[in-house]
């Protein structure tokens, strides 16, 4: 196969450790390499010429298209390909390159750029599209002293055309470290306003200022510049979209949610299937609390998919981020079935995408549906990287969901010292909840094995707790250092409360929130159900809720053996210190751990009107759901409901939607 004509033109300044991936990225691609220098202090031109690049030393004017045009006059061949060193191709064909070179419609191509953004390389990233590939011709050349372009001169050309096409960049410069590295933000404001000294009226140079300043997150300034823009800048552009974006997202974070309104209505008259801009202004509408009008917005977002080719863009516009939004507003809307539908879908697109697996395994548990969950999960196994599977696991063992656990152990990227805790766990305690022994003997071993371990530590509290108390877990564990600093802070508060002596320490700082919620998980998870109510009885500290434990660890309660469900209802009702002011999130547990064991869940006349007026939907249908039940006790023969379409603790969760 025949090499493509293309002359590869560069301008590099100390970038050795980008060059040689870009460099090696236009192997087989480019026919020439051209490179200016302007003022390398380390090996960037060794790599460039180990690659055959053409390197002359350029003067750096602070005028980027003065130094591209540069490159351009020394092309050879018939076609420039322009990158900078933190640029690289991105599986380029060279038969589909080939064709369109030999094309005779378009004069360039735009060419989809993809942006990681963040402080590392992952999986977001911002895309646009560039015309960084066109004809060699001397009437092409760039303009503007920085945010340079090409696209503006082809034209300008009789009859000038710059097509799409679908041959992807990578762009590593918008990373965090990238940025403060090279100090792009400084550098970037001071040419712009030296440019702007000469030209003041110049759009591009306004539009860039603008940019500059919402990327720094100035929103203020930002729309101070942008908004006057739509007025001047025409539909056809080639950023005009992206300026209507910005605007309305700087307005919208400075506050002017109106104009922000007013803005998003106008750029889609425009732009219709502009995915980020349904979604964006979806974002606002959801803030407002008008769920019914951004629904449809997203709704429509999905339906055009990802415009990326078309428009700028960011990670899963149109697509799995999108269908996260949907999912979210239709739980909000109490459309669970719709909102597991959009969560699924998100996961069809990007299987490890962490967002859409806390969201559907926390509907699925609180719905009691842990088959459903598990059937969803197998298929997907292989694709669950670490960082999804460190929040899967302890999910299913908050929910005691040993289904979903086992599936999950199959897991081939589920680390190797979790696995063996988990088939500990899931051939003792899950297997026979009522003999613990066999599974602290299992976790003893390999605690001796690893005795720096704090999960296996802390397992084996909580399961010392479940057999011999509290004043047992301390003598099995002679010294505090040997669990983690938060969890012996949770044993200390145990100990003072259950009038056992405290183990001898110097540090009496009490337990934080974190530490509590991880103890309350260990012992939810060991079935140390009396030590699981002495660590949520009130002891003169902060209101413990436990609505705001992890929400899977709600399932857990809800399936808790009777016994102790029946005492914690006794512990919510009788115990008037703790209970008031009455909590919505908090009030509709203790009704989904009351119809469980087969209570009718107590509720005062002030707690009801609290309720009635603390505005949450959740509450409401609760309290409704609350008078199907009392109407069932007085009729019990009468076939009436004793309960609504929607669990309890599904309720909880929309409770504390509503909160945050």
């Amino acid at each position: 196969m025949n090499t493509p004509g293309i002359s590869l033109c560069m301008i590099v300044k100390n970038e050795a450790q980008h060059l040689e991936q870009c460099l090696l990225s236009v192997q087989c691609v480019v026919s020439e390499i051209i490179i200016a220098d302007t003022g390398s202090e380390d090996n960037s031109m060794d790599i460039a010429r180990r690659f055959g690049a053409r390197v002359v030393a350029l003067p750096w004017e602070h005028d980027f298209s003065l130094a591209r045009n540069h490159t351009l006059r020394l092309a050879s061949y018939g076609w420039i390909l322009v990158l900078d060193a933190d640029e690289a191709l991105a599986g380029w064909k060279p038969d589909e390159l080939q064709g369109l070179l030999e094309s005779e419609r378009a004069d360039g191509y735009f060419l989809p750029f993809i942006h990681y953004v963040g402080e590392a390389l992952g999986p977001d990233y911002v895309t646009d599209n560039v015309c960084r590939l066109f004809r060699n011709d001397a009437r092409i050349y760039f303009r503007g002293s920085i945010h340079e372009e090409v696209a503006s001169s082809i034209w300008s050309l009789p009859g000038g055309h710059i097509a799409y096409a679908r041959l992807p960049v990578r762009h590593y410069g918008y990373l965090e470290t990238e940025i403060q590295r090279k100090h792009k933000a400084s550098r970037n404001l001071e040419l712009i306003h030296t440019a702007l000294r000469l030209e003041p009226d110049s759009v591009p140079l306004r539009y860039a200022l603008g940019t500059e300043y919402y990327q720094q997150e100035q929103y203020q300034a930002a729309a101070e510049l942008l908004l006057p823009l739509l007025a001047e800048v025409p539909p056809n552009s080639g950023y005009t979209a992206d300026l209507y974006l910005k605007t309305a997202f700087a307005l919208q974070s400075g506050g002017w949610f109106a104009d922000a309104a007013s803005v998003y209505e106008a750029g889609l008259k425009l732009y219709a299937d502009f995915t980020d801009l349904l979604e964006s202004y979806a974002g606002l509408l959801v803030g407002q609390g008008q769920l019914s009008r951004a629904y449809p917005l997203l709704q429509r977002a999905l339906d055009s998919g990802d415009t990326a080719h078309k428009y700028p863009s960011s990670s899963g516009s149109g697509t799995s981020r999108t269908r996260v939004s949907a999912g979210r507003v239709c739980e909000r809307l109490f459309l669970y079935e719709e909102a597991l539908e959009h969560y699924r879908q998100a996961l069809a697109y990007t299987p490890d995408d962490l967002a859409a697996w806390e969201q559907l395994a926390t509907l699925h548990l609180l719905a009691g549906q842990a088959e459903q969950l598990t059937a969803f999960t197998r298929p997907l196994l292989p694709a669950l990287p670490r960082r999804v599977l460190s929040r899967l696991v302890p999910a299913a063992l908050n929910a005691r969901a040993a289904p979903w656990l086992a599936a999950l152990l199959a897991a081939p990227h589920l680390p190797d010292d979790i696995r063996q805790v988990l088939q500990v766990l899931l051939g003792t305690l899950f297997r026979d909840p009522e003999q613990p022994l066999a599974a602290s003997a299992g976790l003893a071993r390999m605690r001796g094995n690893a005795p720096d371990n704090p999960w296996v530590s802390g397992y084996l509290w909580a399961l010392t707790c479940r057999s011999g108390g509290i004043a047992a877990a301390g003598q099995g564990f002679g010294r505090l250092a040997e669990l983690p600093p938060g969890l012996a802070a949770v044993h200390r508060r145990l100990a003072q409360q259950s009038g056992d002596t405290p183990l001898c320490c110097t540090d009496l700082s009490p337990p934080s929130r974190a530490d509590v919620s991880y103890a309350a998980q260990l012992l939810l998870q060991s079935g140390a159900w009396d030590t699981l109510l002495l660590l949520g009885s009130h002891s003169g500290a902060a209101r413990f809720l436990w609505s705001r434990l992890p929400l899977p660890l709600l399932r857990g309660l809800r399936d808790a053996p009777a016994p102790f469900k029946v005492q914690w209802c006794a512990m919510y009702t009788g115990q008037a210190e703790y209970r008031p002011p009455v909590d919505a999130a908090e009030w509709l547990l203790y009704a989904a751990i009351a119809t469980s064991c087969g209570q009718a869940p107590q509720l005062s006349p002030a707690d009801e009107q609290a309720l009635r007026q603390s505005g949450s939907a959740a509450a409401i249908i609760g309290l409704s759901y609350h008078k199907l039940l009392l109407a069932a006790e007085v009729h019990p023969q009468g076939n009436l409901p004793a309960a609504g379409s929607i669990p309890w603790l599904l309720l909880v969760k929309s409770a504390l939607q509503r909160e945050g």
